[in-house]
């Protein structure tokens, strides 16, 4: 992430790397097996172990029960008729690159149709928001707001009160100082679309994101007020127009916001607010995970064993978040 500094590691899988260990169906099959029962077939029904593998149907039948399991039901790739070959390559598209892929680009890049294209990204995006959840910061703590989404035609009003735009709260850890003179070093973030920028909103956002008797430092916005009698050491400061005071407290939140805005009009334009959540969560996961380019691939593809698949009709059918 442009801004945040990145310790020295292994770099990321290469386009050949990726070729040779999952250029064949047969082979990402295999992967997948490895990744969902490391230690041999494991029966979701009874833990029970397998019969036999069952080649042409892609089956284990459990020796206990009798249940014909594959590696993919009850995951993104449940009863998918894309090849998993392509659904790696999906997966290895929006792990590897900061900037992700539009769901145009990956509809030629793959050969399938728009809506598919759609879909899959959508899927491996909510495996990657599955993932996220659960997870807290700590210490001392940057909490803000923005919003993000284009404007609407011939509004020109912008900052708290801007109208048709998705609201994020953000909030970036302090991992451990920096050089004198130089910002704290970043830890994790924590990225939430939320229905508006009140005070029960945004400490929803906190009580899910921030662990209790961490350090929060907000700017002096009503909304924040409060939070030191629910467990957290608030510190609010008054900005104004003073951009020394927000390089001092708030170095990372803003950078945060400014490269969400980029990745999402660089890549998805005007992404549609109801589905804003998802785009939120892709830019989340890579960014908590930009010390471990070597295995993300890897890792998003386990994250997508783990996540109950979502439908086409599912996500043209979400309500706006209100």
């Amino acid at each position: 992430m442009p801004g945040m500094k990145k310790p020295k590691g292994k770099g990321m899988m290469t386009i050949r790397q990726f070729r040779q260990l999952f250029g064949e169906e047969a082979r990402c099959w295999e992967h997948l097996t490895r990744l969902r029962w490391p230690r041999g077939f494991v029966c979701p029904r009874c833990g029970g172990g397998s019969r036999g593998y069952m080649k042409a149907k892609r089956v284990h039948e459990c020796r206990a029960c009798g249940y014909q399991g594959s590696v993919t039901a009850g995951t993104i790739f449940h009863k998918t008729r894309v090849p998993l070959s392509d659904w790696f390559w999906a997966i290895y598209r929006l792990s590897q690159g900061k900037k992700g892929i539009s769901a145009l680009q990956l509809s030629k890049e793959i050969g399938v149709s728009y809506p598919t294209a759609w879909l899959i990204a959508h899927k491996i995006r909510k495996a990657m928001a599955d993932r996220e959840q659960g997870r807290q910061l700590r210490g001392l703590v940057e909490v803000d707001e923005g919003y993000v989404g284009g404007k609407a035609r011939g509004s020109g009003r912008i900052g708290r009160t801007a109208q048709h735009k998705s609201i994020v709260a953000v909030a970036v850890e302090h991992w451990r100082a920096g050089a004198p003179g130089r910002p704290p070093i970043p830890g994790r973030a924590a990225l939430a679309v939320i229905p508006d920028a009140t005070t029960p909103s945004l400490r929803t956002f906190l009580r899910a994101k921030v662990e209790l008797e961490s350090a929060v430092l907000t700017d002096a916005f009503t909304s924040y007020s409060g939070l030191t009698p629910r467990g957290y050491a608030h510190a609010a400061i008054p900005l104004g127009d003073d951009r020394e005071l927000l390089r001092r407290f708030f170095p990372w939140v803003h950078i945060t916001l400014s490269n969400l805005k980029r990745f999402l009009l660089g890549t998805h334009h005007k992404p549609q607010p109801k589905h804003m959540k998802r785009y939120v969560a892709e830019f989340a996961y890579r960014l908590n995970r930009r010390w471990q380019e070597a295995s993300l691939f890897h890792r998003l593809a386990r994250a997508c064993l783990s996540t109950n698949t979502i439908t086409y009709k599912d996500l043209v059918a979400e309500p706006e978040l209100t």
